[in-house]
């Protein structure tokens, strides 16, 4: 009798063959009608648009409105992009002016 022999043995598990629901035809909702939410409180409407509640009067206002924060979104980036690249560029000219004072006492030594 061998000490380390298998007693239990794991079955195979079949492939799954597809949808839980297949006698259910496929759900196709158009979920566009889901993005624009909007809420009447008496004379005032409020839009749901990018995560916030907008008053306004029309429906282009709130897509202006989403247009402008998505245009600040890429302005900011732009300008941290420009940030960085003037912080490499004054960090190289730091270290280029030091090699060049180095040689500079070097030569006159």
């Amino acid at each position: 009798m061998p000490l380390f022999n298998k007693k239990f043995e794991s079955k195979i598990i079949p492939p799954r063959t597809g949808r839980c629901n297949t006698g259910f035809p496929m759900v196709n909702e158009d979920l566009d009608e889901y993005k624009q939410i909007s809420l009447n409180l008496g004379n005032k409407e409020l839009r749901f648009a990018d995560g916030i509640w907008i008053h306004s009067a029309r429906k282009g206002d709130v897509d202006e409105v989403v247009r402008l924060n998505r245009r600040i979104k890429t302005l900011e980036e732009e300008n941290n992009m420009c940030n960085v690249k003037i912080e490499v560029l004054l960090d190289l000219l730091a270290e280029h002016a030091t090699v060049i004072n180095v040689l500079k006492s070097n030569k006159s030594s």
